[in-house]
């Protein structure tokens, strides 16, 4: 029997981001870990989509490829928006204008920005060799010239990543069942069925599609968190095709060490809240908060709100709103796509961290906080008290009055932050990445 990792989607994200999502960062550790663990037995391997099935590729060389592709030095971008400073003579002169004039020049603005990027990773697609799928990540290469793969009876083909954005069309699912071939996928979340209100309509479909075809076919589910295994029975019982209960995988983590003699990047005191700002994330019921705690607390006692991630869908309201009240006057900043080691440090220099998610397959940036020493405010819902146990303060995020009153509670008692911060150091222990891969060697028979 051998284990085959589909790893396309994992190659497809870094050849055009250096910056993951949790689902990138969940599906890579435990490749890793699966690698260190069995990775010189031959009898777990890693592959890619081809056009006449998959290829195997060399695990190594994906890992360094991926490792240099994060870490490499690009400038973190510490402003609100990518727009002109306040006081320069372009943004003076776009105030001038009229209110019917400035609103359809900020959308073409943005509209620019993304279509020159778009532009760019257009071109990159066509100058391609044969425009095949890039076989080189951080300059490593990939693909050994082997021939396809042919699958053998008992054999698993595993996907822990998107599996959605990149399904298996049905002749290629026919095959695997004609070779006496198994396939294995992670469930991370079902918003796109159970909340489409927040994602793009393809989106919607590709995971509606997804849910009828390929996850019928599996002869495994796993899922990130027992809510997250609740959801998707639940969802597929509704649907009439009820699949056996999923396997929960523990999530892993790094534990790390605050670097005392690190500089801040950011002027103390600030509350980061980590993840792609999309409608979910809650981002805009903060600006509502935050507006509410400058209204009724005194404004040099307000910690800066810090969001860091990269900006996702369905957000130019959100960033035109943000916009429109210039930020509160700085007390809200936003880094985009910050690097591992600026993540890093705005860990380890926050007040503490905030979690305002509506839904969540799992809560990565809980679990990062907490290996890190600090505690969180945090949402009740979905999976996030998984992640968060007994080390953070919880809030209905559709409350923003108690919200408020949660997150004001802990700024206003710093001993409060300490008796978490200690419970953290003393009882936290986050599973490893190794225990991941070993409870997902385990499941497949290995």
């Amino acid at each position: 029997m051998t284990i085959w990792f589909d790893v396309e989607d994992l190659i497809q994200f870094f050849q055009n981001t250096h910056r993951p999502t949790g689902i990138q960062r969940l599906s890579f550790e435990t490749y890793r870990a699966v690698w260190r663990l069995a990775g010189n037995t031959g009898d777990v391997r890693f592959c890619r989509r081809a056009k006449s099935g998959f290829k195997p590729i060399h695990f190594p060389a994906l890992e360094a490829g991926i490792l240099a592709a994060t870490n490499a030095k690009a400038p973190a971008s510490f402003s609100a928006i990518p727009s002109p400073p306040r006081n320069s003579r372009v943004a003076i002169a776009a105030r001038r204008l009229p209110l019917h004039y400035r609103l359809p020049l900020g959308v073409m603005a943005r509209a620019a920005i993304a279509g020159f990027k778009a532009t760019g990773d257009l071109c990159r697609a066509v100058l391609r060799p044969n425009n095949a799928p890039g076989n080189r990540i951080g300059g490593q290469q990939l693909e050994p010239n082997s021939p396809p793969i042919t699958f053998a009876p008992g054999d698993w083909l595993v996907n822990l990543g998107a599996s959605w954005a990149c399904p298996y069309p049905p002749d290629l699912l026919a095959s695997l069942h004609t070779n006496g071939a198994r396939l294995a996928l992670l469930a991370h979340d079902l918003i796109p069925e159970l909340y489409p209100e927040w994602c793009t309509p393809s989106m919607v479909h590709d995971f509606s599609t997804w849910l009828h075809t390929m996850v019928p076919q599996a002869g495994l589910m796993f899922a990130v968190s027992n809510n997250t295994a609740h959801d998707l029975t639940a969802c597929l019982q509704k649907r009439g095709t009820p699949i056996a209960p999923p396997a929960v995988l523990p999530v892993g983590s790094h534990r790390h060490q605050n670097l005392a003699s690190s500089v801040p990047v950011l002027p103390p005191p600030y509350i980061l809240m980590v993840g792609t700002i999309e409608a979910r994330k809650n981002h805009a019921g903060m600006l509502r908060v935050w507006r509410n705690l400058l209204a009724t607390m005194p404004p040099a006692s307000v910690p800066t709100l810090v969001f860091a991630g990269k900006q996702g869908w369905l957000t130019a309201d959100l960033l035109q709103q943000l916009s429109n009240a210039d930020w509160l006057g700085g007390k809200i900043q936003f880094i985009d796509s910050p690097s591992e080691a600026t993540l890093a440090n705005l860990y380890q220099h926050c007040l503490f961290t905030l979690f305002p998610s509506l839904y969540e397959g799992w809560g990565l940036p809980v679990t990062e906080s907490l290996c890190f020493g600090k505690t969180a405010a945090i949402s009740n819902r979905a999976a996030i008290p998984e992640a968060g146990q007994n080390f953070c303060t919880y809030f209905d995020p559709d409350n923003l009055t108690e919200t408020s009153q949660t997150i004001r509670t802990l700024i206003e008692n710093p001993q409060q932050i300490a008796n978490l911060e200690h419970q953290i150091t003393t009882h936290f222990r986050p599973p490893t990445w190794n225990q991941t891969a070993a409870t997902l060697l385990h499941h497949l028979g290995m």
